[in-house]
């Protein structure tokens, strides 16, 4: 292989050995704040608003960014930032006792996200080229996803020995390893002036239905924490629910490779409904679940779901938007998500709470079946435009 050909690169390594530990620090903490935020006495609906609200605020700070860093330029610094801000902040959790505190907590550290997301996909994409990114994003998300499996592996061997104030509080291990990394190893690059540009220039109108089908799955409310309350509801103890988690995300890292190389390869897009697939099938296992065996196979769908969304969601915003406007379109992406998720989360949280799990993930089943019409009228579009 020649110099610089490929994806193996210093930025790529770099981001990706940034992430790994950045989710070791935050699925540690994530894997247990639902059973903590129960443990405090609050309910599920508890659980599902702190979540949007998190999203909320690193949805809108996402676009943001992603504006941002056009503007800037200044990639390696904006994800920097967000970094720091994220792994600085996650041990305060020890000292928050009132939902209101744990909200305030998780508001900054998925700020830190919000900074981060758009500007170091783009630098990601920029830095491997279109031959191999699908390449260099699936390897990216299988780091970050080992990341997230070590996390609650973590969290769930310590748990019993030094509590949830522990888990906080030794999450900064890893993210101040993480900010070193990054901070030593990724270069900057795209440094240059350029002309201003206006909202949406650039942008072509099918990133809207693609954007469109992204808000369907924040609106479907489908995320780990419900998954986690919903297998000790099935008769697993909390320590043994978050093992069931990085077994799901197990599946998600052996996975997000190979989605990211079979895309590469095949150079279409025919893999993007299989989101929305499965999505509906893994809304209705959690929904009708009955045994404890169930919880091991709704737990290995979501680790394909995951596999597929995260991974491919990037992918076509890459192919989909070129140039200097990819970076706002990174950030309408992560934004439309994070926004609708608030919805979302909110929504299937208070359903579970109060009416049941059945009506909750009905409902996120057919906000599945609503995307999946939409994504395959998205893939026979980009047919047409040869995308």
């Amino acid at each position: 292989m020649k110099k610089g050909e490929g994806y193996i690169r210093r930025n790529i390594l770099g981001m990706s050995f940034t992430s790994m530990l950045t989710d070791i620090s935050s699925e540690s903490i994530y894997a247990v704040l639902p059973f903590y935020i129960l443990s405090l006495g609050y309910g599920r609906e508890i659980i599902g608003l702190i979540d949007g609200a998190g999203e909320l605020v690193s949805s809108i700070f996402k676009i943001y960014s992603g504006y941002l860093a056009e503007k800037t330029r200044r990639y390696k610094l904006l994800a920097l930032t967000g970094y720091t801000l994220s792994n600085l902040v996650k041990p305060l959790y020890a000292i928050a006792r009132h939902w209101l505190g744990i909200l305030t907590v998780k508001i900054a550290d998925r700020l830190g996200k919000g900074i981060r997301a758009s500007p170091r996909d783009t630098l990601l994409a920029m830095s491997a080229g279109d031959k191999y990114r699908g390449r260099a994003f699936g390897l990216h998300r299988a780091m970050d996803t080992i990341g997230a499996t070590l996390g609650p592996l973590m969290a769930a061997l310590l748990l019993p020995f030094i509590g949830y104030n522990g888990i906080f509080y030794i999450s900064l291990i890893p993210g101040v390893s993480a900010i070193l990394i990054l901070h030593i190893f990724v270069v900057e690059k795209g440094v240059v002036e350029g002309r201003r540009v206006g909202v949406g220039e650039g942008i072509p109108r099918i990133y809207w239905l693609f954007l469109a089908t992204i808000i369907m799955t924040g609106l479907s409310g489908y995320t780990q924490s419900f998954l986690l309350v919903r297998s000790e509801e099935l008769g697993w103890s909390r320590e043994l629910s978050i093992i069931l988690l990085t077994m799901a995300n197990i599946v998600y890292a052996s996975l997000a490779y190979p989605v990211g190389y079979i895309s590469d390869v095949s150079r279409r897009v025919e893999l993007y409904p299989m989101i929305f697939l499965v999505l509906f099938i893994g809304a209705l296992l959690i929904g009708y679940s009955s045994t404890p065996i169930h919880a091991i196979i709704f737990f290995i769908v979501f680790g394909i779901y995951m596999a597929l969304h995260d991974t491919l969601m990037r992918i076509m915003t890459s192919r989909l938007v070129r140039g200097r406007r990819r970076a706002r379109a990174y950030g309408y992406m992560h934004g439309g998500y994070g926004l609708s998720a608030l919805l979302g989360y909110y929504i299937v949280g208070y359903l579970y709470q109060y009416i049941g799990v059945g009506v909750a993930f009905t409902y996120s089943a057919i906000i599945g079946l609503i995307g999946l019409t939409l994504s395959i009228i998205l893939v026979r579009k980009t047919r047409m435009i040869g995308v």
